[in-house]
């Protein structure tokens, strides 16, 4: 399988939490590298396209397929068990800012700047019956503001003893599935990480 580009196009705010704080700026700040640039990590973008596998296999979108669709997503994505842990074949980089917008922020004089990229939302809960804000219930929450970030997924057979995945339509399927992607992150339910996924193919790994 050649390498593979991920564009995640984010249509709206959305936050992936760093898990700090940060004081009366916002009680839940976003995740960012060390140019302060916000990111989601393979990780999380391996388990968005896990969880629309498993959506798919849900569907039947693999019964035509010679090979189940739960091993289909166990060999490509591991698994986790009392008995049998397995990492999966596929490799999930880090979806990022383009290397130019990268170079952008850093190598500007003004580190400040970055702070365009970031706002702050604020939210509080509403007593029903009175339609007065419930006492200290007033959060803050630090978003990223709409984007495009690129990944990239590359595939290791020698993690798997199955001798037929280099058959598997795995590009075919990474790129149906990425249609079943319309949000990431935190509060999705919220209308924050509304996305397009596309996959493309990219130089050979």
């Amino acid at each position: 399988m050649k390498s593979l580009m991920i564009g995640l196009d984010l249509r709206s705010d959305w936050h992936i939490g760093s898990g700090e704080e940060g004081g009366a700026y916002a009680d839940a700040l976003m995740l960012k590298d060390r140019l302060g640039l916000p990111y989601m990590p393979g990780k999380s973008l391996k388990g968005l396209f896990r969880e629309a596998f498993e959506q798919a296999h849900a569907n039947g979108w693999f019964s035509g397929s010679d090979v189940l669709g739960t091993e289909i997503i166990n060999v490509l994505f591991g698994q986790q068990g009392e008995t049998l842990t397995t990492q999966g074949i596929l490799h999930f980089s880090s979806a990022v800012l383009s290397p130019t917008e990268q170079d952008f922020f850093r190598f500007n004089s003004d580190p400040a700047v970055t702070k365009h990229l970031y706002r702050v939302l604020q939210s509080t809960a509403i007593n029903a019956q009175t339609g007065v804000a419930k006492n200290a219930s007033l959060r803050s929450i630090e978003v990223a503001v709409p984007m495009i970030l690129t990944a990239q997924v590359s595939m290791s057979l020698h993690l798997t003893d199955n001798i037929q995945v280099k058959d598997w339509p795995i590009v075919q399927w990474l790129t149906q599935c990425s249609h079943l992607i319309l949000t990431l992150g935190a509060k999705r339910h919220r209308g924050l990480g509304q996305v397009m996924v596309t996959v493309t193919e990219g130089v050979a790994a």
